[in-house]
């Protein structure tokens, strides 16, 4: 069987002969957005916008790169595993309704709500499953650093004021913005379809109108007729039935669609991680291993036939005897059951030529293949993967390199830590139900946030606290 020289896995190759490793990038889309061709569309059934054609700008230079980059999460365990853990951080213990007073002596105080104390809220959170809602927004925007969501107006009688009725998530993969308009130099539309990157032109783009994304409910409350329009010096409600906010996180060089800086891992050190796991399989499917050399004098044969019977003429029992012996020599340096038993053969010294002339000898190969390759490479991969997103391996269970192990106060401070970095995520994900509540005229000392876990010492019972910011539940 002829070695090969060459392994290939996806965008990576093996050089066996110079024991290099060669990486193959491809463009994934981080030229700037505002060069790309943009795609036009007609609006199709369901969309809140009357409008002929409408252009879109491409995620990407083809227009897949959330699905490329949805792709690369998948296939490396230790991106996904972080963004599933960034994602769980910026959900926390869940949503919580509360209502913020001052005390006599001027000290805030901040008081949890049961349904009964705000049902009108409560029953739109159930009606909206804004549970699973968070859930999505902050895997978006943990993976995109942006998030869309939609607000849905019901259905009012003429002169009646408008009401957010529910909030829906829409995919950050499914999902494309106008180009800016050039008259008002705002992007208006937000386009929603299943089939974006994969048609030129899809036919089922939902589009509906894209709040500003400097200052949503200052825009809203213009659109609704709650404000003066500027522009006008008028009150005039556009009686729209729901429009879509951006829930994009600040960075800094992007005009329509955001660049985490995580995602500069996937320039150098993503494919290396994955390089390596590959490389290891190539050398178990493909690397011969060898345990022991045997050396059987050929002399030894014909004693061997002559004890078994054999004579020198009968060539095909000679074979099958020789074939038999080998394969009991073979069941013996392999099985389990037999290891830590001994071998014995003869030997006779030659006083002539000085020297042992053994019948068989066994001797055991150092194999180069210890299980433990490129270990250290991998810890180092996986540092800088995790510490490019913001992910300290020993929170997941995971401590690679000489320290492997911190003590539970290390833990906890870096959990502390942790949840307080998701404190501009968190508000973003808030952000739907404050348009809602200005909208929909919910009492103004009633507010939302996401409790923290805070993690205590075995002696305070629990071994864990909630708590709102500063104050405890």
């Amino acid at each position: 069987m002829a070695r090969r020289d060459v392994y290939e896995f996806g965008n990576t190759a093996f050089l066996t002969g110079a024991g290099a490793a060669v990486v193959m990038t491809e463009d994934v889309g981080f030229l700037e957005d505002k060069k790309f061709r943009a795609t036009t569309v007609t609006p199709a059934k369901g969309s809140t916008v009357r409008a002929k054609e409408i252009d879109f700008v491409p995620f990407g230079s083809d227009d897949k790169l959330p699905l490329k980059i949805m792709k690369k999460i998948h296939e490396n365990t230790i991106v996904g595993s972080n963004i599933e853990f960034k994602a769980n951080m910026a959900y926390g213990d869940g949503l919580t309704v509360f209502r913020r007073s001052r005390e006599e002596g001027g000290e805030i105080k901040m008081e949890e709500l049961l349904p009964a104390d705000a049902p009108e809220i409560f029953q739109f959170l159930a009606d909206s499953n804004y549970m699973r809602v968070m859930q999505e927004m902050a895997a978006d925007l943990v993976v995109f650093g942006d998030a869309f969501v939609h607000l849905a107006f019901g259905k009012r009688a003429k002169g009646q004021k408008p009401k957010v009725v529910q909030i829906w998530h829409r995919e950050m993969c499914f999902s494309r913005i106008s180009k800016q308009d050039e008259k008002t130099k705002r992007v208006e539309y937000h386009g929603y379809s299943s089939e974006w990157g994969e048609r030129t032109a899809p036919e089922d783009v939902i589009v509906t109108r894209l709040l500003d994304r400097k200052s949503p409910l200052y825009d809203l409350k213009v659109r609704t007729g709650m404000a003066i329009n500027p522009e006008t010096g008028e009150k005039k409600d556009e009686e729209s039935a729901g429009y879509t906010v951006s829930l994009n996180l600040p960075v800094p060089g992007r005009f329509y669609y955001n660049r985490p800086y995580w995602w500069s891992i996937f320039l150098d050190w993503y494919e290396f991680s994955c390089a390596i796991p590959k490389f290891k399989k190539a050398l178990l499917k493909n690397q011969m291993v060898l345990k022991y050399h045997v050396s059987i004098n050929v002399k030894f044969w014909a004693k061997l036939y002559e004890s078994e019977g054999i004579s020198k003429d009968d060539k095909e029992k000679q074979a099958a005897c020789k074939k038999q012996f080998l394969q009991n020599l073979n069941d013996f340096l392999s099985g389990e059951e037999n290891a830590g038993k001994s071998f014995v053969s003869h030997f006779q010294y030659d006083q002539i030529n000085k020297y042992e002339e053994n019948d068989i000898i066994i001797k055991p190969l150092e194999s180069f293949i210890k299980g433990g390759e490129y270990i250290e490479d991998s810890e180092e991969a996986t540092n800088v993967i995790c510490n490019t997103m913001a992910v300290h391996p020993s929170l997941k269970g995971a401590s690679p390199g000489k320290s492997k192990n911190i003590n539970g106060t290390e833990a906890r401070e870096l959990f502390i830590i942790a949840q307080v970095l998701f404190k501009p995520l968190r508000d973003m994900m808030l952000l739907p139900l404050y348009l809602a509540k200005e909208i929909n005229g919910w009492d103004s000392n009633i507010e939302f946030g996401i409790k923290n876990i805070m993690l205590t010492t075995l002696d305070k019972n629990t071994g864990s606290e909630k708590s709102i910011g500063n104050e405890k539940t």
